[in-house]
């Protein structure tokens, strides 16, 4: 146990080491400086979805909101998340496989797949997926201890709270646990008197249930709902404008059901729970057809699971379901065309700038042409206008937000919820409300908005360029 524990302790430290570079990345990453954003906003007391607007569920921006918006202390609750998660996936792979040295190598494989597709980056589904984690190992020895389904339906509950798809792979767990091991379909219905199921989607409601009487009572039922929850039924055609692709992987996910549920004697409880969990998994990364590598962060830990159960047990059943799964892994990428972010070239990048090869301007270029004037125009923000004033910017300007530590007038931090919502008379009246001191238009803002063209003839005066920002100031009060 003590070259067990070393060993574990060693691939902890491994994956440490992979993304300490992180915590020196510059603030750069789009999603990310909305998190932070949100994160300020809630810690001046405004409340998410009524005062300031994104559509994901709470529990990420108030992981922001406990790194007090800074994007330094955001990674590095990441890294100490993730390596949590490291443990977890040991502890699951050795309660499947009854043996210490599949937990070290699913521990091994998930610290490379998690970190291959922007794990560095402190998105939704590295922290769903170890709430997820911590869900199936609790179901796995809940047969014990009946309390312990009721909390491992709140942990998967909590991963929804930080991403909705991961309801998906909540769903390929109960069809692992309560369907698989019925013989036949007239056996399905004795389910019904499994007092276990209930427990676990007890535990699964409540918090859900609770966040919405949280958001009730704060005045923000109907944007908490919608934005959060509901929105995200019309964000699954909004990037290709079809649900045609939905439907094929649908019929695509009920056919490999089938196929496990039939071979499941063969494949073995594991290899069909890992399966199972990889393929609704796979389902909820491409639920969008969104190109996004940090999707497929979903099915990492049932993916390595699998593989793992695979390289212990070596079963051709295995094998073909195995095959399978990377076919429609490589379809799905190929298909939607999923973007690649260079894994190689940003730690040589580390390496040269904490060598003094380049300095710190050409560091953060290699993060986008635009991250230095971001910088410049933040640095300008936070001596020209006072901490408890708002200031608005027109283009894709949300890191600056985050780096000036200045709210937006409005809920929205970047056009396209503008116009999304046609919230342009919203921001408007905000604008007039707050009189920001400052309003900075971005070369990327090209999309027409007469209104805010009116404002700032009348009430603003243009006063400097900043790299690709035209910064306006107030003359006359509203």
């Amino acid at each position: 146990m003590k070259k067990i524990n070393f060993l574990l302790t060693l691939i902890i430290i491994v994956n440490i080491i992979l993304r300490l570079p992180s915590l020196f990345d510059p603030v750069s990453y789009g999603d990310e400086c909305i998190y932070l954003v949100l994160g300020q906003a809630f810690n001046k007391g405004l409340v998410f979805y009524r005062d300031i607007h994104d559509n994901k569920p709470p529990l990420l921006y108030l992981m922001a909101a406990l790194a007090n918006g800074n994007l330094f202390w955001l990674r590095l609750i990441t890294i100490v998340w993730n390596s949590f998660n490291i443990w977890l996936i040991y502890k699951v792979a050795k309660k499947l496989l009854k043996t210490e040295i599949a937990g070290l190598i699913a521990a091994f494989l998930f610290v490379i797949f998690a970190l291959l597709p922007e794990g560095r980056i402190a998105n939704g589904e590295i922290y769903m997926i170890m709430p997820a984690t911590l869900g199936l190992l609790l179901t796995l020895i809940a047969y014990k201890k009946s309390y312990l389904w009721f909390l491992g339906g709140i942990a998967f509950s909590i991963a929804f709270l930080f991403k909705i798809p991961i309801a998906f792979d909540f769903v390929g767990l109960l069809i692992a646990i309560f369907l698989f091991p019925k013989k036949n379909l007239r056996d399905v219905f004795t389910i019904i008197k499994d007092k276990k199921i209930y427990l676990i989607l007890a535990g699964f409601i409540l918090p859900i249930f609770l966040s919405i009487i949280y958001y009730s009572l704060k005045g923000a039922f109907t944007p908490y709902v919608r934005s959060a929850l509901m929105q995200n039924i019309g964000y699954l055609a909004s990037w290709s404008g079809s649900k045609t692709g939905l439907y094929e992987r649908s019929g695509i996910l009920l056919l490999v059901t089938i196929i496990l549920y039939l071979w499941r004697k063969q494949l073995g409880f594991s290899f069909y729970l890992a399966g199972l969990m990889t393929f609704f998994g796979l389902f909820g990364a491409f639920l969008s057809e969104r190109p996004y590598p940090h999707y497929l962060i979903e099915f990492v830990p049932w993916l390595v699971l699998l593989l793992t159960v695979l390289l212990w047990q070596r079963k051709i059943s295995q094998l073909v379901v195995t095959i399978l799964l990377i076919i429609l892994i490589t379809l799905g990428v190929s298909q939607y065309k999923f973007w690649w972010y260079p894994n190689i070239p940003y730690y040589q990048n580390f390496l040269k700038f904490i060598t003094g090869r380049i300095n710190k301007n050409d560091y953060f270029r290699f993060f986008g042409d635009k991250v230095n004037n971001d910088y410049q125009l933040a640095k300008l923000i936070k001596q020209a206008v006072p901490a408890d004033n708002r200031v608005f910017i027109w283009g894709d300007g949300v890191c600056i937000y985050a780096l000036a530590q200045r709210l937006p007038p409005g809920r929205y931090t970047v056009n396209y919820h503008i116009f999304d919502f046609n919230g342009f008379e919203e921001t408007i009246k905000t604008i007039k409300e707050k009189q920001p001191p400052v309003i900075i238009k971005l070369n990327s803002g090209k999309q027409s908005f007469p209104q805010l063209e009116t404002i700032l003839k009348t009430y603003y005066v243009s006063a400097q360029t900043v790299g690709d920002g035209k910064i306006y100031r107030q003359i006359v009060k509203f």
